[in-house]
């Protein structure tokens, strides 16, 4: 259930909601049987009761939209996070749960629709952290963006064994308004995104931190023209950011 409800409030934040909200809302009066005046009683209330009950859910959500609008951009605010992301961008989020060791792992993924450029968060509680730092043999947080960037690099190369990586940087960024300092690694591959018969480069940051007890982890790739585009929204995400205590205590 968590997962449907954050699937539709996101979409419908994606539409950039409000002409998209009016427009349905009118469409549903335009056709309301009230004006066609086919149906008879008790039909007609079961209807009625139907575009009421409609009316007021795409009330809520416009409300909710109105509410959490920052210009350009929504706020995302939910038990585990907040962070503002772009009106023109998909959004989505969902919890995974190992069902082995009841580690959870909050991921919040958005993309650009008009560009291949995506931003995505994870956040893991305290038992998914120590169940990752140990698979992955990490013996502290900094490694874990170095390894992620590989693991990348390898997902790309199975698509293209001729994808290169044509640099690579490391470093220290402050995040969201508790500054906290996270690690990151960026690399730069050549030929790694064909698109209609043309390669072009991609570029992948990867940054990770811990909050308290929980891993937070936050990845920016794409192609690398679409990255430099998107950059302004990796730093409002970045400023924005606001990870809350997850999983046991």
């Amino acid at each position: 259930m968590l997962f449907k409800t954050s699937f539709y409030v996101r979409f419908m934040f994606s539409l950039d909601g409000c002409d998209k909200l009016k427009y349905f809302l009118g469409l549903l009066d335009a056709v309301s049987p009230l004006r066609l005046g086919l149906p008879r009683p008790p039909l007609l209330i079961f209807l009625s009761l139907i575009l009421i009950s409609l009316i007021l859910g795409f009330g809520i959500i416009y409300s909710t939209v109105s509410a959490h609008r920052k210009g350009d951009y929504l706020h995302l605010k939910s038990d585990v996070l907040e962070v503002d992301f772009p009106t023109n961008w998909f959004a989505f989020s969902w919890e995974t749960v190992n069902e082995t060791t009841n580690g959870k792992i909050f991921s919040f993924l958005m993309f650009a629709s008009n560009m291949f450029s995506a931003i995505s968060i994870q956040v893991f509680d305290e038992i998914a952290t120590k169940q990752y730092m140990m698979e992955n043999n990490l013996s502290d947080v900094s490694s874990a963006s170095f390894k992620e960037t590989q693991r990348f690099f390898k997902w790309i190369s199975r698509k293209n064994e001729n994808a290169s990586i044509i640099s690579s940087e490391n470093g220290t960024l402050n995040v969201g308004a508790s500054k906290s300092s996270a690690s990151f690694t960026r690399i730069l591959i050549k030929d790694g995104f064909e698109d209609r018969g043309s390669f072009y480069n991609v570029s992948c940051t990867v940054l990770s931190y811990m909050k308290g007890e929980n891993l937070v982890r936050i990845a920016f790739w794409g192609k690398d023209e679409d990255c430099d585009k998107a950059s302004g929204i990796l730093e409002r995400v970045l400023n924005t950011t606001l990870v809350k205590s997850y999983g046991s205590k």
